[in-house]
């Protein structure tokens, strides 16, 4: 079966990969503005795949978020919240979608988006 067809990154998904990336080290930010230039993109349900093209990712074995998270609004008025996931190479491999209060497939309303640091799983504040 042949992989569902890739297009170029939205603007609004570039927009949010981008300021995600300013928030990142120096290294970090370079390597993902670099990922977000050459990378294509896929949907899949309520994930925005990223294909590299010329980067043979390997198979997967997990995956980790970066240490930020977008929190929006989306179309119907419903809290989501995205996620970037980086895989075991710390290259970019999806945006997560997460539906707290909204319908499936309801699409985002990107102008409520704000950007917020979350802390690693597992890290206390104690």
């Amino acid at each position: 079966m042949d992989k569902p067809l890739s297009s170029p990154v939205p603007e609004q998904e570039w927009r949010f990969l981008e300021a995600v990336a300013q928030k990142l080290p120096a290294d970090e930010r370079e390597h993902l503005l670099r990922d977000i230039q050459n990378a294509f993109v896929r949907q899949e349900g309520d994930f925005l795949l990223f294909d590299l093209p010329g980067y043979a990712r390997p198979s997967y074995r997990g995956h980790h978020n970066l240490p930020f998270e977008g929190k929006m609004c989306a179309a119907d008025g419903g809290a989501m919240s995205v996620l970037v996931n980086m895989d075991e190479n710390d290259r970019l491999l999806a945006l997560e979608f997460i539906r707290w209060e909204s319908s499936a497939g309801v699409a985002p309303d990107w102008s409520t988006l704000t950007i917020v640091s979350e802390p690693p799983l597992g890290a206390s504040n104690g």
